[in-house]
């Protein structure tokens, strides 16, 4: 039974593990060990992670000022894609996020990335775009698209 707990920085290690699984790299949208512990040592940062177990299957990432959260981002084992953790995962942070008093939710997705589906399927409405933001290994440089959640 997949279960969401709260993580830090001592889950880093098995987190890197699905980063490396659940992103592509040809789109250069993982983030290393460093940026992850980076993040996670700021009090405004929150690590979710989805564990069958104690294996880490999926995570979510977040952090807020004030009260605007920034979800930045999930990621599920390939082999577990499609068995709503995503879900679970996102769910879980919407709900923390609420109960923190925080407004709105924002995130940036790939142009492209079928996530974009999923977070509006979710509620969430795109309200910007980044012109070529992302630099990948193809060439070529996907907008990223800015999403909202309002609460």
């Amino acid at each position: 039974m997949i279960r969401v707990v709260e993580g830090g920085a001592g889950d880093v290690a098995g987190m890197m593990t699905i980063m490396h699984d659940a992103f592509d790299p040809r789109f250069g949208e993982a983030w290393t060990a460093a940026q992850c512990l980076s993040s996670l040592v700021m009090p405004d940062c929150q690590l979710l992670l989805a564990k069958d177990e104690d294996a880490i299957c999926g995570f979510a990432m977040s952090s807020w000022v004030l009260d605007h959260q920034e979800l930045l981002m999930i990621g599920v084992a390939q082999r577990l894609q499609g068995q709503h953790i995503g879900q679970l995962l996102l769910s879980e942070t919407i709900l923390r996020a609420r109960q923190g008093g925080r407004s709105k939710i924002f995130l940036e997705v790939r142009d492209g990335n079928k996530a974009h589906d999923f977070y509006q399927k979710h509620g969430f409405t795109s309200i910007g775009r980044r012109k070529n933001y992302y630099k990948n290994a193809e060439g070529t440089s996907p907008d990223a698209i800015t999403m909202l959640l309002e609460l």
